[in-house]
């Protein structure tokens, strides 16, 4: 196992703690060399209470991280596919998500630093950093090859 670690990238250490595992265990680090594995988020809905779903097709799975500068704004859109979003813990700023419902009223949702949720539903929804500090959000998206990640709505 000791050798499997070691020959991991820093990126695939990033990815397994944005995601998480399926461990709830923690070492103590102050006294161990062994790897610290940390259940970070998981669930079984979007942030609508919708269940979730995935697209039929090759899976594939995508990672991103994404800046969101002070002030900046994606535009309404939506997902074909789930996807979890981690606001990293550290030197980030916030996200505000709106979502806009059928009958045009909006359901805003803020996710401080070190929160994660997930999207994927047929809701159209925009983020935004509102925060004094650029935003750093991390996406996993569950989809398929050929399959857009983002659909946005004119």
């Amino acid at each position: 196992m000791q050798k499997f670690l070691a020959a991991l990238s820093t990126t695939t250490v990033i990815v397994m703690g944005v995601v998480g595992c399926t461990s709830n265990e923690t070492q103590d680090t102050t006294t161990s060399s062994e790897p610290v594995i940390q259940k970070v988020f998981s669930d079984t809905k979007t942030i609508d209470g919708v269940a979730l779903k995935y697209p039929e097709g090759t899976p594939e799975l995508r990672l991103f991280r994404v800046e969101l500068p002070v002030g900046s704004k994606i535009p309404l859109h939506t997902h074909p596919a789930p996807m979890m979003v981690y606001v990293q813990g550290e030197n980030s700023g916030d996200l505000l998500v709106t979502q806009v419902m059928p009958d045009g009223t909006e359901v805003q949702r803020e996710f401080k630093a070190g929160k994660a949720f997930i999207e994927g539903g047929d809701t159209p929804h925009f983020v935004q950093n509102q925060s004094d500090e650029t935003t750093i959000i991390w996406v996993t998206v569950a989809g398929v090859k050929g399959m857009p990640t983002t659909n946005f709505v004119k």
